[in-house]
């Protein structure tokens, strides 16, 4: 009897444990908790160079045509840009530079550098910039929300080209030494915490 006393005792005891419901149906509510970082993606663009062509025209200057309007193929698209947060966008650039120098001074009326307008649309607002000394910037206020770029994405657009002068001073009478000349536009989105 003093054996059946212990285990009745122990079993009042077990049914007593807190934390454990006891009743026809029961029921704990378990929540599921995540977070999302911040942040901002960019497709790779179409192509990663856009190649104006032959810069000079029939005297050696800047071929006309390249001076005014965006120009047929000087445009590459960039897909799949977006920001979950508040966030910027920046471009810089650096104008078109010949890219192996002469051993000698350069002359008054010839050009080793060119300048454009790059022009980035598909974002909240377009945003220009036009390159005279290197990693000119331009950039758009910061974003307070969410964006994405609508299709095909964004488009970075290269137009107005001129000629720069020893002092980085545009001027469209220069003529422009032989060699191939490069410049550079960096896009950047960022988160803006």
């Amino acid at each position: 009897m003093f054996h059946r006393r212990k285990l009745l005792m122990a079993g009042i005891a077990a049914l007593a444990v807190p934390g454990i419901a006891h009743a026809d149906s029961v029921s704990q509510q378990i929540d599921i908790d995540a977070t999302v970082d911040g942040a901002c993606g960019m497709g790779t663009p179409v192509s990663d160079e856009i190649d104006v062509g032959d810069l000079s025209g029939p005297d050696g200057t800047l071929d006309g045509s390249l001076t005014g309007a965006m120009v047929q193929g000087n445009s590459t698209i960039i897909a799949d840009a977006w920001c979950n947060t508040s966030h910027k966008l920046t471009m810089t650039a650096t104008p078109m530079e010949l890219q192996n120098l002469p051993a000698y001074a350069q002359p008054a009326y010839m050009a080793r550098k060119v300048t454009y307008d790059a022009t980035l649309i598909g974002w909240s607002s377009p945003l220009g910039v036009r390159p005279h000394n290197g990693g000119d910037l331009a950039f758009l206020p910061p974003v307070a929300g969410a964006h994405a770029a609508p299709a095909p994405g964004l488009e970075l657009q290269i137009s107005a080209l001129e000629t720069l002068n020893q002092n980085n001073v545009e001027q469209s009478d220069l003529m422009l030494e032989v060699g191939e000349y490069r410049g550079t536009v960096t896009i950047t989105l960022a988160t803006n915490p």
